[in-house]
């Protein structure tokens, strides 16, 4: 029996999915406070704020640029995945016709 392949595009989309859910909470509270600057006179601001003042929509679209990338691969390896189970199959499914067609029809079997 073949051993079907993994997809480790799998792995790519979890662990930038995690990342792009942290980068959009962190840009978004960065977005929040930048709306309301009175109340962030007095505090220093974070570095992870300073980080998504500079780059945070960079950030965001190169992941949202990879997640579509390994959508697309995602789906891709489970496609050869599935023909190339259907080409292992099809031989088996044809020697069982081949059989079958010795034996009279369940119709017939019947009494």
């Amino acid at each position: 029996m073949h051993r079907q392949l993994k997809n480790p595009f799998y792995i790519v989309l979890g662990v930038i999915g995690f990342t792009f859910t942290i980068t959009a909470a962190s840009y978004c509270l960065s977005v929040l406070r930048g709306i309301r600057p009175q109340s962030t006179l007095t505090e220093k601001s974070h570095p992870l704020e300073e980080i998504m003042d500079r780059h945070g929509t960079s950030l965001l679209t190169g992941q949202l640029i990879i997640l579509a990338i390994a959508t697309v691969g995602a789906v891709a390896v489970d496609h050869v995945n599935s023909q190339h189970n259907v080409k292992i199959r099809q031989p088996q499914h044809l020697a069982n016709d081949s059989n079958s067609e010795s034996d009279p029809p369940l119709e017939t079997k019947r009494l």
